[in-house]
């Protein structure tokens, strides 16, 4: 059984095709935080830094995230996605 929770973020800063920070705005969410997201130049192409400042209130979530879930899932499937689209854009993927 999947559960679909929706989220809503805020913007919180920007420089554009720099940085962008962004957090969830609902605080009756049994968790929280922020995400830094930093693009910059390097010598292969560009590199994506994602920096992660989570709490997770509730302990039966916490648990969950640790041991069931994993606390690296959701940024594992973002880069995998981003993977996969920046192949078909470079002709590379399927």
């Amino acid at each position: 059984m999947k559960i679909a929770i929706i989220i809503i973020l805020v913007l919180v800063f920007l420089i554009a095709e720099q940085k962008l920070v962004k957090r969830i705005a609902d605080k009756n969410l049994p968790f929280g935080g922020t995400w830094t997201y930093e693009i910059a130049p390097d010598n292969r192409g560009t590199t994506l830094t994602i920096t992660e400042h989570s709490e997770v209130y509730n302990p039966v979530f916490r648990f969950i995230s640790r041991f069931v879930i994993g606390h690296t899932a959701q940024i594992d499937k973002y880069f995998d996605s981003l993977a996969t689209r920046l192949e078909v854009l470079n002709g590379t993927g399927n």
